[in-house]
């Protein structure tokens, strides 16, 4: 009898943070914590998870994490998380890009182009495209930018695109439950790092004050 595939996927970037757990592909569990410091409730919401499918922590075989960007403490809460169960279970971690995680979230969705945003502060926003495909397939076309929200207006425009997100409609959100819709990546547990999109804002606010870099710790 061949050992089954589990897999947990997790993702705070944007406000609510959101878990999902799958047994060969098959989503099983789901929760969006829709509450105020959702990051910080991940872990209790993953042990309430496994108990509910009478699985332990160690039974993981592959832990899936938002990529950002998106919130600089989301992520890094987020990703600490991911990285040390998936090191206490021998898992092999994944990186999800997370704005796609939001067009794909919609269970509604119909096949078109997408521009997933996330508010990226200054009057910018996080752009990167999805595609659905009329056989039910997504592709994510292309990289993270961070862009003038009347640019990313106009680019939606021009390619007939549709934006979604939370800048737009407050319950599109990143959502963990799609992470295998959009594809994952494995990445190295002693190296790899969420896409922050931007430095955080007190070291935006250090740097100016001090002309120079922040030191790394």
């Amino acid at each position: 009898m061949l050992t089954p595939r589990i897999q947990l996927a997790l993702d705070a970037s944007a406000g609510p943070a959101s878990v999902a757990l799958f047994v060969d592909g098959r989503l099983v569990q789901a929760r969006r914590i829709d509450r105020k410091g959702s990051a910080e409730l991940l872990a209790p919401t993953i042990s309430e998870l496994l108990a509910v499918e009478r699985m332990h922590a160690r039974e993981l075989t592959d832990i899936i994490v938002g990529a950002g960007p998106g919130s600089f403490t989301g992520l890094r809460v987020a990703a600490a998380l991911a990285k040390g169960l998936a090191r206490g279970a021998g898992a092999t971690l994944h990186a999800a890009p997370s704005l796609p995680m939001i067009a794909a979230a919609k269970d509604d969705c119909t096949a078109a182009s997408y521009l997933n945003v996330l508010d990226a502060l200054r009057g910018e926003w996080f752009v990167q495209r999805s595609t659905k495909h009329a056989d039910g397939r997504w592709t994510v076309d292309g990289t993270v930018e961070r862009l003038p929200i009347d640019v990313v207006r106009t680019r939606a425009t021009v390619l007939g695109a549709l934006i979604v997100g939370p800048p737009v409609m407050p319950e599109q959100q990143p959502d963990a439950r799609s992470a295998l819709l959009i594809g994952t990546q494995v990445v190295s547990l002693d190296t790899w790092e969420p896409d922050y999109g931007r430095l955080a804002e007190a070291q935006v606010q250090w740097e100016a004050t001090h002309a120079r870099a922040l030191p790394a710790s």
